[in-house]
């Protein structure tokens, strides 16, 4: 490993006066949450630091607030803290369940909410010594080579996956990511913080050199009256807060599939966020993980949901249409099979 300076800076304006004084002196800098994706690229000199800015001692940045009927989520708040926050139990049991699947207690004691979402890609091709199109290539080794757990939607040259347990989760959720950098805070709705390859082959993210994740935001949110179909506007066009309480008005649920449940990241997995009214579903969200570089809408599944009775025609038609536009590669084809069958667990788990 490359030798580096590491710094603790006291807050955020101390941690971005540490970028900015690093810029100035013609060095390199990289921020360190849990540091455990960050420390195994450093190894392996996928990221060579002259400086490292560690942000767990900024104070707030761990914390979980209510926020009406949602909450707001400290970037830095540990995945095991944030599978056993009783507030995130109730309100939005499916973030803790996938907090609870990542990988092994050891690394859920150190990794955060925000490194879970921004980690980079595991193509082994890519972590290894080959010289394919994200580091700067022309060739994805990929393609005709071992390609049993890359993407089957919107391959692009590269079919890297995320490989983010909680990204499907605020996508389908249609969270509200907060990031704080040079210029500013800012806010997006959480698919704009992912980046197919079709945008951009060297990153996963959407984050502006130096910017931090500080929060993710969930929040009970009434679609405004638009000239666009309700499936589009989705849960998350901003309006007022209902007076309903999430668990309520808005059920979800999150299946994730790996070859070992303790470790191994998801072959594939898949979160959907219900709004209905007694039994008939008025919108739907569907993202699915593991299969393409970023959470992928299945769009077509949630037009099948939308406006229905979740019966069992209707369950397994949205089954059939999640894997609308699948393209798998030599060896990943069993992942429109999986695909199909955890999207229909989830919705029958949703019409119990």
């Amino acid at each position: 490993m490359k030798s580096f300076t590491n710094t603790n800076p006291r807050d955020l304006a101390h941690a971005l006066t540490l970028v900015r004084q690093t810029r100035q002196g013609g060095r390199t800098f990289a921020f360190a949450g849990g540091g455990s994706d960050l420390l195994g690229m450093m190894k392996d000199r996928l990221v060579t630091p002259d400086v490292v800015v560690n942000l767990k001692a900024i104070a707030g940045l761990d914390q979980v607030q209510p926020d009406g009927g949602g909450a707001i989520v400290g970037g830095l708040i540990t995945l095991d803290a944030l599978s056993r926050d009783p507030l995130i139990r109730r309100r939005y049991p499916v973030l803790a369940e996938a907090a609870e699947s990542v990988a092994t207690p050891q690394i859920r004691n150190v990794g955060t909410l925000g490194g879970n979402l921004l980690q980079e890609n595991r193509c082994p091709y890519y972590r290894g010594p080959w010289h394919c199109y994200r580091h700067g290539g022309m060739h994805c080794y990929a393609r005709h080579g071992f390609n049993r757990e890359h993407a089957i939607f919107s391959g692009d040259r590269c079919y890297v996956v995320s490989p983010s347990d909680l990204a499907p989760v605020i996508v389908a959720g249609n969270a509200i990511v907060h990031v704080h950098g040079p210029k500013g805070p800012r806010t997006m709705d959480a698919e704009e913080l992912f980046v197919p390859a079709s945008q951009n082959l060297t990153r996963m993210h959407t984050l502006d050199d130096g910017e931090v994740l500080t929060a993710i935001e969930f929040r009970v949110r009434q679609p405004q009256q638009q000239q666009r179909p309700p499936i589009e506007a989705g849960l998350g066009v901003r309006g007022s807060v209902m007076p309903i309480p999430l668990e309520e008005r808005f059920p979800s649920v999150f299946v994730k599939y790996a070859m070992r449940n303790s470790f191994d990241f998801a072959l594939a997995s898949v979160c959907v966020f219900l709004d209905r009214d007694g039994r008939r579903v008025h919108r739907c969200r569907i993202a699915l993980g593991a299969v393409a570089a970023t959470p992928h809408r299945a769009r077509d599944a949630e037009q099948v949901v939308a406006g229905n009775l979740l019966t069992d025609d209707v369950i397994h038609e949205a089954g059939r249409a999640a894997v609308h536009g699948a393209e798998p590669l030599e060896l990943n084809a069993y992942k429109v099979g999986l695909v199909q069958k955890l999207v229909t667990e989830a919705l029958q788990e949703l019409s119990a």
